[in-house]
């Protein structure tokens, strides 16, 4: 059947809290594969996301053309990926708010970012910027695995004045990661942190990821201080989890980051992953699988429970869950690239279905 997504007009926007609004470095991916000189000159980190430069990038590419290397466009961006999926799942609409080069042409990276985007994400707050669209180079090796080279171009030029007051206050939550806050003397820190303000001020639920876990290590104490602050919804994967809290247990994490925040989530690769968060003692409710333990005792038993804030609890109480790979996919997990976004939209789905409850 065909996918429909709900659109109203201009009038209509506001009466209710509907749409995601994610804030994101506007970036395309590049991919390469299985060159060592790449992963060299670049200084790529596997698994992980480094800062290249805009001639660094530039150089490659022309290279890689000179070559006769086909050079594939992708639309990125870790909010963006995970705003596309939203869509996707929900049938709802998302607002997407970042800068992109100012004159696209057709077959460069901004006409494929634009081209590639879901409909239903609303790219017309985009800051139009001089100078060139942010690239990610993806460099995929022979596991599977991919490292990130990012030159930023005009990706981190968004201005603060971008993020409106009407925007936030009608949003049914606001999602931005920690890659906007990585260049603190870049104007999207600025905007970057204008919107979690906002939104706490509107007392709206903000999800926030964790990016890389060499950026969390860099920024331990900035992302406490985010994290305490403003944050609803926490999501990670365990080597960013464990940089933060110096746990390499999902479980041990999520009981240390549930003291910050409401929500969490930590990918775990082919494991699944693992959530945590809160609910009231009134309101919990006893699961009907197997009791499990691990690090934490007994830890799934209320894990049928809907999740609460933590302000909005009584008697509140830590709950858990682990969920395993879905049972109908490959027998063997290559690559999960990826997962992290699209476990995010799923919960912000939940988040934004309460408006049917």
């Amino acid at each position: 059947t065909k996918k429909e997504t709900r659109v109203v007009s201009d009038g209509q926007a506001g009466l209710k809290r509907w749409y995601v609004l994610g804030l994101d470095e506007v970036l395309v991916d590049v991919e390469v594969r299985n060159s060592q000189q790449v992963v060299s000159e670049l200084g790529l980190v596997s698994g992980e996301s480094v800062r290249i430069t805009d001639d660094q990038c530039r150089r490659l590419i022309d290279r890689l053309h000179g070559d006769g290397v086909s050079c594939t466009y992708a639309a990125g961006g870790t909010v963006a990926n995970t705003l596309n999926n939203y869509t996707y799942l929900s049938g709802e609409p998302a607002v997407l708010l970042g800068s992109i080069e100012q004159i696209i042409r057709p077959g460069g990276p901004a006409f494929a970012y634009v081209a590639q985007t879901a409909k239903a994400v609303d790219l017309s707050h985009l800051q139009p910027l001089d100078g060139p669209t942010g690239i990610a180079v993806t460099h995929i090796g022979t596991d599977g695995e991919r490292s990130f080279g990012v030159a930023p171009g005009v990706s981190q030029k968004l201005p603060p004045e971008a993020v409106s007051h009407e925007l936030v206050d009608n949003a049914a939550l606001a999602l931005t990661s920690l890659y906007s806050f990585a260049s603190p003397e870049q104007p999207i820190a600025a905007a970057a942190r204008r919107l979690l303000e906002l939104a706490h001020e509107a007392d709206i639920p903000v999800a926030f990821g964790l990016g890389t876990a060499g950026l969390v290590r860099r920024m331990n104490e900035e992302v406490r201080e985010l994290l305490r602050q403003y944050v609803t919804i926490a999501a990670m994967n365990t080597a960013e989890a464990e940089a933060l809290t110096g746990h390499d247990d999902a479980l041990l994490a999520c009981e240390h980051l549930l003291d910050w925040v409401d929500a969490v989530i930590v990918t775990e690769g082919p494991r699944g992953l693992t959530m945590g968060g809160w609910t009231d003692e009134s309101v919990k409710r006893e699961t009907r699988e197997k009791i499990r333990s691990k690090t934490i005792s007994e830890y799934n038993r209320w894990e049928f429970s809907r999740l609460v804030r933590r302000k909005d609890c009584r008697d509140p109480i830590k709950i858990y869950s682990h969920i395993h790979p879905y049972r109908g996919g490959p027998d063997l997990l290559h690559n999960t690239n990826g997962a992290g976004d699209a476990a995010l939209a799923a919960l912000l789905h939940d988040v934004t279905a309460n408006r049917y409850h």
